[in-house]
């Protein structure tokens, strides 16, 4: 049977190129990335005038896009063990009031200090 179509979840390359071939048709100079890199130096260099944490907070989520064109993204892997492991944490205050003892599975004991 012959297919019909596209396979599903395939994308619009030639799209893609197509409107890169246009892009560099109509601005020859123009960079996309390049532009996002220079608009995300001049967000840091505000930054640094103004000392708003609103405004290191822009330049950072800027980096953070630009970062995905230039380096590769880490792919999530779940790990899962046969051997079971148990963790206890013992947590002291110095100020002489309660400890808490915290078992891995998120139960905590009081003792007295």
């Amino acid at each position: 049977m012959a297919s019909r179509g596209r396979p599903t979840g395939s994308g619009n390359k030639p799209l893609k190129r197509l409107l890169v071939d246009r892009l560099s048709e109509k601005y020859p100079d123009f960079d996309p990335v390049m532009e996002m890199i220079e608009g995300s130096l001049q967000i840091k260099s505000i930054a640094e005038s103004t000392g708003e944490l609103s405004d290191y907070k822009a330049a950072v989520e800027s980096f953070d896009r630009v970062t995905k064109y230039i380096q590769p993204s880490l792919k999530a892997i779940e790990v899962q063990t046969d051997n079971a492991l148990t963790i206890s944490v013992q947590r002291k205050r110095y100020d002489g009031s309660q400890s808490t003892n915290v078992n891995d599975d998120g139960d905590s004991d009081t003792d007295s200090a």
